[in-house]
């Protein structure tokens, strides 16, 4: 998995990195000043994804540059009576969904079981027909 983030980093970072504009262009044979060049190095290390995160951070762009940002996992626990049909577990106020699911109890007979985000604030779990129990609703929140 975290190759295929590193790799899906360098891709975007390829696409936003063909968009930056570099203020100072040398040619071979030009007398090169260190405040130009450093002023050219700081736009470029804005421009790529940060490459220090840990194990449990993902990579995102904040408005104006790229960040390391930590997941968060939101649990509901469903009262097994008053749940059958399930509902939703939300994402704190200013986080957006990036995955989630659903654990079932008990299942027999089911017309069909639902795992999906609910917009971008949170995850939704149901079932419907038969005996369906949705125990429980995680959503992953960033």
């Amino acid at each position: 998995m975290t190759k295929f983030l590193i790799v899906a980093s360098m891709l975007f970072a390829s696409a936003v990195f063909a968009q930056v504009e570099i203020p100072h262009v040398h040619e071979n044979g030009d007398v090169i000043d260190a405040d130009e060049i450093n002023k050219n190095l700081d736009i470029v290390a804005k421009a790529v994804p940060p490459r220090d995160c840990s194990t449990n951070q993902i990579i995102k762009w904040n408005g104006s540059a790229w960040v390391c940002s930590s997941l968060e996992r939101v649990t509901r626990v469903f009262d097994p009576v008053l749940s059958r049909n399930g509902g939703t577990v939300n994402c704190p106020t200013g986080k957006t969904v990036t995955g989630g699911g659903c654990q079932f109890g008990e299942v027999y007979d089911c017309a069909y079981t639902v795992s999906r985000p609910n917009d971008l604030s949170g995850w939704y779990c149901g079932a419907d027909g038969g005996i369906c129990e949705v125990s429980e609703a995680f959503a992953i929140c960033q």
